[in-house]
């Protein structure tokens, strides 16, 4: 089983039968998962994507099915579900892969998104498939490109209503790196 740990957070890949839970929405998810339960709202865009994307892919790419789902992000301090995490499929012949992410309304505000976006980058940086991360934010999305810029990204192109982003793993890793070295103090 593949699972993200960071401080705060642990980070799962949900199966083909656990996505069927998540549509269902009623708490047999967060009973499978061992978490409490508490409900959420399934926005139009993401209930779209369950039904015509994760759900249909899944099946198609069993070995490599968590590029193809949710990741489920849980709150270790009350083992509650506070968001999802998701690549938009494989990566390409050069190594790239787009993300989307979204924290549960009653999380948001709390740093959990930039901690579970960082988790999910050093994952990526263990896989030498994976070059280069790339999101998008719609126009106006503050939180959302904040989450970007403190995890490494940078702006790639813009468009009146969107921002693209891109990350490249070898300059997470040598910021992440740089972040958890402390310098010698003498004196």
């Amino acid at each position: 089983m593949i699972q993200i740990e960071t401080d705060r957070l642990l980070i799962r890949p949900l199966t083909e039968t656990q996505l069927h839970l998540y549509v269902a929405n009623n708490g047999s998810l967060e009973k499978q998962l061992g978490v409490g339960y508490s409900p959420k709202e399934i926005a139009e865009d993401l209930a779209d994507a369950l039904e015509n994307y994760f759900l249909r892919l899944v099946p198609q790419h069993r070995e490599q099915y968590y590029f193809y789902t949710l990741w489920s992000i849980i709150l270790k301090q009350g083992q509650v579900l506070v968001g999802d995490l998701c690549f938009k499929g494989e990566p390409d012949e050069e190594g790239e892969v787009e993300i989307g992410y979204g924290t549960y309304a009653d999380f948001q505000q709390q740093g959990i998104m930039t901690e579970a976006v960082g988790g999910l980058l050093r994952w990526c940086s263990t896989r030498p498939d994976i070059k280069t991360l790339i999101a998008e934010t719609e126009a106006g999305n503050e939180a959302s490109e904040k989450v970007l810029e403190r995890n490494h990204f940078h702006r790639d192109a813009q468009t009146r209503d969107n921002t693209w982003w891109k990350c490249y793993i070898k300059d997470f890793k040598a910021a992440d790196q740089a972040k958890t070295e402390q310098p010698l103090r003498v004196g």
